[in-house]
């Protein structure tokens, strides 16, 4: 994967994500190829696994502090994930349908519940809400991370094939491109991400913070969870979720501060409670 810029700030090392930049020039034209025919066989699922966030530091963004951290979702599972998304006319809402692919050809188109949602975030296409939710939690004496808390602001995701993450897993090219976010007058668009590809995205992209002003100091725990809605077809839940451990404290000038303490599984790595 390589980064689509990189800006120096006091933080911790810097990861890679992804930019969803402006869509194609043609609203009408599906992004990739699509399949079809009657479902054959098995049916061959893709399976979500977010990775802990890194690039955590904190900043003043002048009405006070926020944590900011970059991310990454990746598509573990042996079938890829793939949407397409249809309306009639610019008028009608989008009716959001998950494609999944069988062993022996064919497909299921399966109806969701997810939401497509304009822009917002400074970026001129269409995203899918709330595909990975970012929550921030305080962690008590025992150790034991409170059910609730603080989550980030984060419009939606353009989901596609931004860099290879797992090497025995996959095609060794991209499927799913930015192009098939599309415009707003769009009537289809199709997003989706390969096996052992992610969608990874810069801690300086509108909405990969959460505002930590208010907190006292502590340790937190930064959650990751995939598909929390639960709208989305996929081999297994067990992994959608992981975290990383932060000790959030303010200097004597006033300035906050978070170190990680603890950092949770890794896309691949079997799932763990901590």
């Amino acid at each position: 994967m390589n980064l689509r810029r990189m800006v120096v700030v006091a933080a911790f090392p810097v990861f890679l994500a992804s930019c969803q930049d402006d869509a194609s020039d043609d609203p009408a034209e599906p992004a990739v190829p699509q399949p079809s025919g009657s479902p054959v066989g098995d049916p061959v699922l893709p399976d979500f696994a977010p990775a802990p966030a890194v690039d955590v530091h904190t900043k003043n963004h002048g009405a006070g502090w926020q944590i900011e951290f970059s991310s990454v979702l990746v598509n573990v599972g042996e079938g890829e994930f793939r949407l397409v998304v249809d309306r009639p006319t610019v008028d009608d809402d989008w009716v959001v349908t998950q494609v999944i692919t069988h062993s022996g050809g064919g497909i299921d188109e399966v109806p969701t519940d997810a939401e497509i949602e304009w822009g917002g975030d400074g970026h001129d296409h269409w995203h899918v809400r709330r595909v990975v939710t970012y929550r921030l939690v305080a962690i008590d004496g025992s150790g034991t991370p409170a059910p609730d808390g603080l989550t980030d602001a984060k419009v939606g995701f353009c989901i596609y094939d931004f860099g290879r993450e797992l090497d025995d897993l996959g095609p060794d090219d991209p499927v799913f491109d930015r192009d098939g976010c599309q415009p707003e007058d769009a009537l289809t668009l199709t997003m989706g991400l390969s096996s052992g590809w992610g969608d990874t995205y810069e801690w300086n992209l509108p909405g990969q913070s959460i505002d930590v002003t208010d907190l006292p100091d502590g340790p937190y725990r930064l959650w990751a969870e995939a598909d929390e809605s639960g709208h989305f077809v996929e081999a297994t839940t067990d992994n959608n979720d992981t975290w990383v451990d932060l000790d959030l404290s303010t200097t004597d000038d006033g300035a906050r501060t978070a170190v990680v303490a603890g950092v949770g599984p890794t896309p691949g790595e079997s799932p763990r409670a901590d």
